[in-house]
């Protein structure tokens, strides 16, 4: 799956006790889980020139068996 880009304004969790409401909200809104996907590697930025703090996170990763069948 592509690597998705949430952006959350700085305003909407400034409070920390909320900040997780809004990542899940954000999560939510783009088609993922925030307990599944997963962010790829340092990708949690602060970006403080447009206030927002920027995620880049992978889908999950799906594997097929293509095993040979029963082992006896």
């Amino acid at each position: 799956m592509a690597v998705k880009e949430l952006r959350l304004p700085f305003h909407k969790i400034k409070d920390s006790q909320k900040i997780t409401d809004v990542q899940e909200r954000a999560f939510k809104e783009a088609g993922l889980d925030m307990h599944r996907d997963e962010l790829t590697g340092e990708e949690l930025i602060d970006d403080h020139d447009r206030k927002e703090r920027v995620l880049r996170v992978r889908g999950r990763r799906t594997f097929i068996d293509l095993g040979k069948g029963k082992r006896t």
